[in-house]
Formats: structure tokens, sequence, C-alpha cells
């Protein structure tokens, strides 16, 4: 090959291989991950910042500094919670889906993953998670709107509970953008249809997602898009709450090397900013 330019994409495409083949060594980041500490379902009371239920069909708003970890437990399985985070410094950094699923080279987002931003910095850490099925592509739906041109504040679907949840957070249409929606088991099947998985079990699950840096956050609680025809939400309870144990989320920082990478572009960012968070909000 005697073209530079062709020899450059060919050395560049055996690079992107090369990423590829080590980033989807899921083996080996299963294997990383187990054998970290696993977090129980009761949290010491000394721990507790923030105890709160959040009704079917509402949302929640709220801050999650940085080291407080932000619990989302499902006691009765309602199908389907769909989330948005901000840098609370900066709102204009968003959680981002698709760099989330294209750094760590997979949809599939559980114990041990990141939710990642726009500018490649970690938002926050999934340390615990005992549902395992999540949905980071489908979003949270769009408006509904009757026949008159109206949409009902007693028939809110997701997309507009996370609109008022940032506005209640002073932000405004700019700052929406692709949730991630946790509890919500759903595959594409080898028909290239998205469908939700039958079997799977929601009630009894919670996830701890610990924040990296100070993190604004909004939550509603509406079934997923595609959730089964009748499935109705359940309330959900949310902690925040800080760990005693020190680097919580170090298994999930040296679980693959795309992780090691988001995590040294986190620390040189608040570094040069003095972030680091505090309790501020709690």
């Amino acid at each position: 090959m005697n073209d530079p330019a062709q020899a450059r994409i060919a050395a560049l495409r055996a690079r992107y291989e090369a990423l590829r083949a080590e980033g989807q060594a899921f083996g080996e980041f299963d294997a990383r991950v187990a054998a970290a500490a696993r977090i129980p379902r009761d949290i010491p009371s000394a721990s507790l910042r923030l105890e709160t239920i959040v009704p079917a069909g509402w949302y929640w708003h709220g801050r999650v500094p940085a080291g407080t970890c932000l619990r989302l437990d499902n006691p009765r399985g309602t199908p389907g919670l769909s989330c948005l985070f901000w840098n609370a410094a900066d709102p204009s950094e968003r959680f981002c889906a698709t760099d989330t699923v294209k750094v760590q080279w997979t949809a599939g987002i559980g114990r041990g993953r990141l939710l990642l931003s726009d500018m490649g910095r970690v938002l926050a850490s999934i340390v615990e998670d005992t549902c395992g099925r999540h949905d980071l592509l489908l979003g949270a739906g769009p408006p509904r709107v009757d026949d008159d041109g109206t949409s009902p504040l007693e028939a809110r679907n997701g997309a507009e509970n996370l609109a008022l949840a940032a506005a209640k957070l002073g932000l405004g249409a700019r700052d929406l953008h692709a949730p991630v929606t946790f509890f919500a088991p759903v595959r594409c099947g080898a028909d290239q249809r998205f469908a939700w998985a039958s079997g799977a079990t929601l009630a009894e699950t919670y996830l701890d997602l610990h924040a990296e840096m100070d993190l604004l956050a909004a939550v509603s609680n509406v079934p997923h898009p595609l959730a089964p025809a009748g499935s109705v939400a359940e309330d959900v309870r949310i902690c925040l709450w800080r760990p005693q144990r020190a680097d919580i989320s170090g298994f999930c920082r040296d679980a693959t090397s795309e992780a090691g990478r988001a995590f040294a572009r986190t620390r040189a960012y608040l570094a040069e900013s003095k972030g680091g968070g505090d309790e501020r909000g709690i």
C-alpha cells in the first residue's frame, strides 16, 4: 500500500479493531466486577442524607453532590424509571446516552459501568445493580397530545415529567436530552425490532449510582414506552447516602481501559475547576 492516506486509514482501522476487541472482552470485565464488594439493600441510617418516595406517575428532581450515592429502589417492580443528569457546575454538560454506549462498547449497562457526559467525563458510576435490565436507546417517549391539542397534567408521560423536573432545576427545553431508563428489559431481536423481554424480574431490585461530580438529577416514574399493555407504574424509593468505604467506585474505574481514561479526564477537569463537590442542597 503506497498511498500514505490509505495506509493511515488502515492503521487507524486496525487500532479501532484492537480497541473494540479489548473493550468487548466481557469475560475479563465480568471477572473484575464480580471481585468487588457488594452493597447491601439496607443503608445504615448514619449514611442517609435523603429518603423519599416517588409516587407512580410522578417525578423527582434534586442535587446529588460528588461522593454521594443515589439509590433507586424498585420494591414493587415499576416498569421503567427514566433519568436525566447534568453537571451541576455547568449544566451544558449532560448525560450522553450515545457516548455511554460507544465508549464502553455496549448498550448493556449495569454494575461496573459508567454514565458518561457529552464531554467524555464520568458523571456517575454504577456501583450496585441487582436488576441489570436497563435501556439506553429508546428514551421516555414523546409527549402525549390529545385530540384538542392539549396534554393533560393528570396523564403525563415520561418526557413531560422530565421536562417539568428540569424546569424545577432551572433548566429549559434546550437542556433536555435522551435519558437512561432503568428497570427496563428492552432487547433487540433477530428481526431488528426492539421489544420488552418477557419474564424479567423487576420487583425487589435496586441500583446505586455514585456521583463522580456534583450532579443535577431528574427522575420520571412512568412506564417505559415498550412496557407490556396494561403495565402500571409503582411507587419507588429514592435515597441519597454517603458511603463510608473509600474508593467505592474504584472497581468501575479499573474495569476497562476506557473507564480509566474517562476517570482521568474527570479528575483533570475537577482539579482545574477546583471541583470535588460538597453537601449543599441535601
